[in-house]
């Protein structure tokens, strides 16, 4: 795997891992990039955010960058809804929550030498029956 395939393999891994969807037992529906549906909820769609800097991502053996996820729950019901964010944003209590997974392990799975939540941000109603937010993810990596 490459570099970027090895920080999206640790992400999708710990968030499999360490949350459980709607649904107990579920898992959260990683897939990489922006498809042009979403059919599975609760999903976690994970792309680099831009722009990329490329001082900054090659230099020598390591490199860092900012992944940005976003996450997308589906509710019919308003309230039920914002309360199912909630849940997947919450840093300490809910077993759902993305933030609290990511940092549990910091290393993605041993994927990535360190990462760090860095925020969240876009916490709204995305569509009808479909609320999210993105959380952006600081990583550091070596290569060989």
């Amino acid at each position: 795997m490459s570099g970027m395939s090895d920080v999206f393999q640790g992400i999708k891994d710990t968030l499999i891992k360490s949350t459980n969807g709607v649904d107990p037992g579920k898992p959260i529906n990683v897939q990489i990039g922006i498809p042009d549906a979403v059919n599975d909820y609760p999903a976690a769609l994970v792309r680099p955010n831009e722009p990329i800097d490329l001082m900054v991502a090659i230099n020598g053996n390591t490199f860092q960058g900012t992944m940005r996820i976003t996450i997308l729950i589906r509710s019919a019901d308003d309230a039920e809804g914002w309360k199912q964010l909630w849940d997947y944003i919450d840093p300490v209590a809910s077993t759902k929550s993305v933030v609290r997974a990511l940092r549990a392990d910091r290393t993605l799975n041993s994927f990535v030498d360190d990462s760090q939540v860095r925020l969240i941000e876009g916490i709204s109603k995305r569509a009808e029956g479909v609320f999210g937010f993105d959380v952006l993810l600081d990583y550091v990596k070596t290569v060989a």
